[in-house]
Order: structure tokens, then C-alpha cells, then sequence
């Protein structure tokens, strides 16, 4: 299936093409107006001037992609709010993916695109925060509490994959590193836990390979591997 979130435009263009004017009122007339005189109101003229440039339409639809708001887009990119609303009107339609599914398939189609291609699948990766980052230039200030949830969850995979993997003491130090920074994250007391990851510490630096139960003197639940 290919899904094109430009649909509306190119109804639009192919009616151009024919002559046949849209009869009611609204938007979609006034793109056509728009295609055959050049004349509009401004904010569908920078509207339509996005689409037609390759830098500024996969900028701005990498997050319209990730669901950011016309509002946010204002904070990180200054298009006004009425600019980016014409646009999910007009160009990019977000309803034409029914799923989370339809979004990693849409990213991962386009991704021979050097440009677009790559910041899309950048967005639908890594998510709306670390696009507005990257894109923000560093005016961008990420909420505390999403850079807490960010740590929390980096802190458990990597745990997690020291757990699962046949690895080495280098990747279960810096899953212990990790785990600590983790720690840290989470609002309560973690002395016990701390202590536990103190001895752990020492027994990985202590050890070429990695350790067990009966070798550490250490827990099974606390062994990361």
C-alpha cells in the first residue's frame, strides 16, 4: 500500500489540469485559485511555498509525522499556526495512517530520499523530543521530567541487554554505569540498591570475565549478566 499524505493536493493539481474549478467554497478552491492565478492570502502562499521546496516540506512534515502541534512547530521552526494548519489541510493529511504501523512503513519507504528520507526515519526512530532538539539548533529546552523518563528507560535496556547477550565485563560495566545514572533518576531512597551496585563494582573490575553467584558473593538478582 502506498500512502500519500499529499492526496488532496494532487486531486487539486490533477483538477487544474482539467479545469474543473472545485464549486464549493473553502481551502481546496482557494489552492486551485491559487495554482492558476498565483494570487492568495499570504499564509496559503507560504503554505504552498513550503510543499514546493525539499528542505523546508520534509522539515516540517518530519514533525507533523511525530504529531507535533501546529503550536510546537511555531516554538521550534516560527511558522505561524495558521501556516502549518493549511498545511495538514492541504498537503499533509495524518489521517491517511491508521496506525503507528502505517507511519514506520510510510518513514521506512521513503528513506532513499537522502533528506527527507533520513530526517523521517530520524523522527519516527528516536521520537518528537529528539527531533525538536536536533532541529531546534539548541533553543530547545527539554522538560525535566521527559529527560528523567529518557534516562529511566536508556538505564533498563541497557540492563537489559547485559542480561539477555553472552557479553564481556566492558559492556556490563557500562550497563552498571548505566544502571547507576538509572538509580539517580528515581526518586526514592537507593542506598540499598547503591551498596548492591558497589559490590557488583568491584567484582566486575576485579574480574577479566563475567561474574556468577557463588564467585562474587553477590545475589543472582543483582548480577546484571
Amino acid at each position: 500500500m502506498s500512502l500519500q499524505p499529499n492526496h488532496i493536493y494532487l486531486t487539486i493539481c490533477g483538477a487544474v489540469e482539467k479545469k474543473t474549478r472545485p464549486t464549493s467554497a473553502g481551502v481546496r478552491r482557494d489552492l486551485y485559485d491559487l495554482l492558476t492565478t498565483k494570487k492568495g492570502v499570504a499564509a496559503l502562499q507560504r503554505s504552498h511555498d513550503i510543499h514546493t521546496h525539499e528542505f523546508k516540506r520534509e522539515t516540517l512534515e518530519a514533525l507533523l509525522l511525530v504529531s507535533a502541534t501546529p503550536e510546537e512547530v511555531f516554538d521550534i521552526l516560527r511558522v505561524p499556526v495558521d501556516v502549518t494548519k493549511l498545511y495538514l489541510q492541504l498537503f499533509f493529511d495524518p489521517t491517511v495512517f491508521e496506525d503507528e504501523l502505517d507511519i514506520i512503513d510510510y518513514a521506512k519507504n521513503i528513506s532513499d530520499k537522502t533528506f527527507g528520507g533520513e530526517l523521517k526515519q530520524f523522527a519516527v526512530d528516536l521520537g518528537k523530543e529528539c527531533l525538536k532538539t536536533r532541529l531546534a539548533r539548541g533553543t530547545y529546552v527539554v522538560d525535566a521530567e521527559i529527560v528523567l523518563d529518557s534516562v529511566r528507560s536508556t538505564a533498563f535496556m541497557m540492563t537489559q541487554v547485559a542480561r539477555i547477550n553472552r557479553t564481556d565485563s566492558s559492556m556490563s560495566n557500562a550497563a552498571l554505569r548505566w544502571a547507576q545514572v538509572g538509580l539517580r533518576a528515581v526518586p526514592g531512597d537507593t542506598a540499598q540498591d547503591e551498596s548492591g551496585l558497589d559490590k557488583l563494582r568491584i567484582a566486575l573490575e576485579t574480574h577479566d570475565s563475567t561474574t556468577n553467584e557463588e564467585k562474587s558473593g553477590i545475589s543472582k538478582e543483582q548480577i546484571l549478566h
